[in-house]
């Protein structure tokens, strides 16, 4: 049995890089800064002497040279870590990132032909040139060592890629990929007039240290915005270190897990938090740099694993503990970020107790009260009711009000999912009215028999609204009538507003809908204790009456919140001018 070896087809390695692991051309940036930090980093480590790190950049739009004063390469370690794909210099040494090989071969994405030359703190008495080309093939040959310690590396555009190859949009890139580098990244244009591309902290805070690191927010995000505040990010495990920057406007939850700044080593490694910040840190944007969490193969997110879990879950405590301090020390604070970030806030908090406790305090809700906070729902030490009708909770509310008891209105998303799981903590004790709530909780009316020709009237004329008058007797006194109707009589109410609006090609089909729901009528419930309906009991003239059932028809739906539609307007309006008309 004979054994052969694997060979490469460049071309395909490159077309893998380009279209499958790197997500944009420009990475070849990235991988070139890391590989001179890599080296800036191994020469600092060797030589306590070496003070003066720098890494430089020239782009002319035609070619870009990357040059870094690091360890540099022997012709031995070019054969062996240059010219074999995937092969690290690093390996074993627990200490960089990097393969060599790879970075370099990244730059054949935007490029044919490189040319890296090199000259070793090892063999400082020589230099050496590599030339490899995209199709495979590469010589290697010593040169003079006219150069500095370091690597330099050239290469020129493949057509169609010249825009990667500009001054400008290397500089953007570059300060992006390594901003908080310890070495400073300059480029040009001309190899004369530089620039920095990596001006991270300027002066040592002073004594506001707040005002430093919130700044200090700002240039790393390249933005304007004044963040609230922000949040220390210190690992107990040394896994990781940053900031959590609070956002002062509102973002949607769903879209902001890519907009933070996550770097390995001082390098950029990605904005995507998922998988490494907790899901409901949204209102927050994060700068981290870590040296012990493993990157994939790509570079632009971690791998899944033990280490990675334990860090989500320090940065989780990092933000839930500080917030939990903000409580005590800083409650508006943390007040503002609630009303800022709620509905986010809430539909996260039905799920997460940590951030429940944390942020119910600050949640508001409406209730038979008003808009009463968190706080104030779980202090009250008193039975909560919710209903999740809207228009029930305005027919209710008043109702409840003067009872002294407390409904909250859940009709919005998220308020009842936060009361259930708030009483599953043991926070509130919570109880969901009935689909009967308002006959239920109307209570009867001890002298029916005084109000039987009023409601005998009264049936009459709403009947062509079908609707039903019904005696109760209920506080406030001053609501004469409440109305209600179940949600058979919300369908045979739509069907009648569809035909009459409809085509009559359906009137035929909506007819035969409506007669399944015949016997559905909405209710309206007079208040036997009302001064007005007390009033109309006593009133003989029959057509009066019916002018004011209709009357009270309308603005029950009015006080209910119901939809009202032109047919009933135009009944309330010519029953008020009635009233006129009669000298009422």
């Amino acid at each position: 049995m004979s054994e052969h070896q694997f060979s490469v087809d460049l071309g395909g390695m490159i077309s893998i890089l380009s279209d499958h692991l790197y997500s944009s051309p420009d990475v070849f940036l990235r991988e070139l800064l890391q590989n001179a930090a890599d080296a800036i980093s191994m020469r600092k480590r060797n030589d306590k002497s070496f003070a003066e790190p720098e890494i430089n950049v020239t782009a002319d739009g035609k070619s870009i040279t990357f040059t870094d004063n690091g360890t540099g390469l022997t012709e031995e370690e070019v054969h062996k870590f240059v010219s074999v794909i995937g092969k690290s210099s690093k390996r074993g040494s627990g200490t960089f990132i990097g393969r060599f090989g790879i970075g370099l071969l990244s730059c054949f994405i935007v490029t044919d032909e490189i040319v890296l030359r090199s000259r070793s703190v090892k063999s400082p008495d020589s230099a050496v040139e590599w030339h490899g080309f995209a199709d495979g093939r590469y010589s290697i040959r010593t040169i003079e060592p006219d150069m500095p310690i370091g690597s330099s590396i050239s290469f020129s555009p493949s057509e169609g890629n010249e825009k990667y190859f500009d001054a400008k949009l290397c500089e953007e890139k570059l300060r992006y990929f390594g901003l908080p580098l310890p070495y400073p990244i300059y480029v040009s244009a001309d190899g004369v007039t530089k620039t920095r591309a990596n001006v991270l902290y300027i002066g040592d805070g002073g004594k506001d240290e707040r005002k430093f690191v919130i700044e200090t927010g700002k240039r790393i995000f390249d933005t304007d915005t004044q963040f609230l505040d922000y949040i220390p990010l210190d690992s107990p495990s040394k896994l990781f270190s940053g900031a959590a920057y609070i956002l002062p406007y509102t973002v949607s939850a769903a879209g902001s897990a890519k907009r933070h700044r996550i770097y390995l080593k001082n390098m950029l490694l990605t904005e995507d938090g998922t998988g490494l910040l907790p899901e409901w840190a949204f209102f927050v944007r994060c700068f981290i740099n870590t040296d012990k969490l493993r990157p994939t193969a790509s570079r632009e997110g971690f791998y899944h694993d033990e280490m990675l879990d334990k860090a989500r879950q320090e940065i989780a405590d990092c933000i839930s503990g500080y917030l939990e301090l903000m409580s005590s020390k800083s409650p508006e604070l943390l007040a503002q970020i609630g009303r800022l970030h709620g509905t986010a806030l809430r539909s996260i908090a039905c799920e997460n107790e940590q951030l429940l406790r944390t942020f119910l305090p600050y949640f508001n809700f409406e209730t038979s009260f008003g808009t009463v906070s968190g706080e104030q729902l779980t202090d009250r030490g008193r039975e909560v009711f919710y209903v999740s009708d809207l228009e029930v909770f305005r027919q209710l509310r008043p109702i409840f009000s003067d009872a002294n008891r407390l409904l909250v209105n859940t009709a919005y998303v998220h308020e009842k999912d936060l009361l259930l799981f708030a009483e599953r903590l043991g926070l509130m004790k919570v109880q969901q009215l009935s689909d009967n709530v308002i006959a239920d909780t109307l209570g009867e009316c001890p002298n029916e028999e005084d109000f039987a020709e009023l409601i005998k009237i009264f049936d009459s004329a709403l009947n062509k609204f079908d609707c039903k008058a019904v005696m109760r007797s209920y506080a406030p006194v001053q609501l004469s009538a409440v109305y209600s109707r179940s949600s058979d009589a919300d369908i045979k109410r739509d069907i009648k507003q569809s035909k009459e609006k409809g085509d009559a090609m359906f009137a035929d089909m909506l007819g035969a809908f409506e007669e399944e729901y015949k016997e559905a009528k909405a209710s309206l419930y007079l208040n036997s204790r009302s001064q007005l309906i007390k009033r109309l009991s006593g009133v003989s003239d029959r057509k009066k009456l019916s002018t004011f059932a209709q009357i009270l028809y309308v603005q029950a739906l009015i006080s209910g919140g119901y939809p009202v539609y032109s047919k009933e307007m135009n009944i309330m309006n010519d029953n008020l001018i009635k009233l006129i008309e009669w000298g009422i």
